[in-house]
C-alpha cells in the first residue's frame, strides 16, 4: 500500500468518532473499514518511494554476474536523501489536505514512519541507495539486525498511532 493511502487512512481515523461512539453516529463519520495492521504495512512499504528507488538503482548500478557495482555513488546518495524527504511529503501533504486542520503532535511522529521504513527497506537489501550513505565498515549482520529492529519498531509505532487516531474525537 502507498504512503498516500496511509496518510488518507490516518486522516479518516482522526475525523471519525471513537469506536464506541461510531456505532451511535449517523453522520457517516466512521473509521475506515480496515484493520490498523494495514496502517502498519503502509508505513513499512512506501510504494511510490520504492518505485522511484528501483528506477534510480537500475540507472545507477551495473550487474556483472552475482556482483552489482554502483556506477554513480553521488546520484544514489542524492537519491537516498531525496526519497527521505519525498516520503515525508507524500504523507504530510495529503494528510494535511484531507484533515483541513492544523497538524498535531501525532502527525509529526507519523510523518517519520515512511522515511524510517524506507531506510529499513534499503538496509535489508544490497546495492541500494543506502549503500551510497552507509559506512563501508558496517558488517552485513549488523546492518540486517539494525534494519529488522527498525522495521519492527516502525510497525509497532504505526499500529499504536493508528489506535490513538481512532480514539481522537473528530
Amino acid at each position: 500500500m502507498s504512503t498516500l493511502a496511509y496518510a488518507s487512512l490516518t486522516a479518516q481515523r482522526e475525523k471519525a468518532p471513537p469506536p464506541l461512539l461510531a456505532a451511535a453516529a449517523d453522520d457517516g463519520t466512521k473509521p475506515p473499514n480496515v484493520s490498523t495492521y494495514i496502517d502498519a504495512m503502509a508505513a513499512l512499504v512506501p510504494a511510490e518511494v520504492l518505485a522511484f528507488h528501483a528506477i534510480m538503482v537500475s540507472v545507477s548500478t551495473k550487474k556483472a554476474g552475482a556482483i552489482t557495482q554502483i556506477l554513480d555513488v553521488d546520484t544514489l546518495r542524492y537519491t537516498f536523501w531525496t526519497l527521505i524527504a519525498l516520503s515525508v511529503l507524500l504523507y504530510l501533504v495529503p494528510h494535511y489536505l484531507t484533515r483541513s486542520a492544523k497538524l498535531e503532535r501525532g502527525d509529526f511522529i507519523r510523518m517519520l514512519l515512511p522515511p524510517l521504513a524506507f531506510t529499513a527497506w534499503t538496509m535489508l537489501q544490497r546495492a541500494t541507495a543506502f549503500d551510497a550513505i552507509a559506512p563501508a565498515s558496517l558488517p552485513d549482520g549488523a546492518r540486517t539486525l539494525i534494519a529488522l529492529v527498525l522495521a519492527a519498531l516502525v510497525g509497532l509505532a504505526a499500529s499504536i498511532l493508528a489506535k490513538q487516531a481512532e480514539k481522537q474525537p473528530g
